[in-house]
């Protein structure tokens, strides 16, 4: 067996070797991706659910919102009861007075609604936004993985053609 003959065999068996370590390793690599692109959405699934249904009221600003009307409407009260020991005011009046801070404290409430309403709208739009972005990452993840194997695939059978074309059949020295 010449040494031709052997370079010839080298190169195909290159060539196959190349087209199928490409192959494994393309799947190697879209394996891990898959793995990432797993754990993202389960982190931005688990955001998505802590901030949309948390109880808006239960949070900081609207606690310290309601505190505040809560020590006004106390304020109140308590100016509207010694201004009726000096003025001599009705109870109907005194009742007046003290509806007037409910419907403020109803205000508050509405608007803290109202604000959670525009917060949980504004967690879905970028919730919508964020699954998006991780549909177009496996999409195109999954463009690169067909290209990056059928370009291994090819490297390597082109190694192996050559070989193949480059060896004398028949022919022995």
């Amino acid at each position: 067996m010449s040494l031709s003959m052997v370079m010839t065999g080298l190169n195909g068996a290159l060539g196959l070797y190349s087209g199928v370590k490409g192959v494994l390793d393309a799947a190697k690599a879209s394996e891990s991706r898959k793995q990432l692109r797993s754990k993202a959405k389960a982190e931005e699934e688990g955001w998505f659910k802590r901030n949309y249904y948390e109880n808006f009221l239960d949070s900081t600003a609207a606690s310290a919102a309601m505190k505040r009307v809560e020590n006004s409407l106390r304020r109140q009260n308590e100016q509207n009861r010694a201004r009726s020991v000096v003025t001599g005011a009705t109870p109907e009046y005194s009742l007046a007075r003290n509806e007037q801070g409910l419907r403020s404290m109803d205000n508050v409430i509405t608007n803290l609604a109202s604000m959670d309403g525009n917060r949980k709208s504004s967690i879905d739009a970028m919730h919508r936004q964020n699954r998006a972005a991780l549909l177009n990452g496996e999409l195109n993840d999954t463009a690169m993985d067909e290209r990056m194997a059928v370009t291994a695939a090819a490297n390597g059978l082109n190694l192996f053609q050559n070989a193949m074309l480059g060896a004398e059949w028949g022919k022995e020295r």
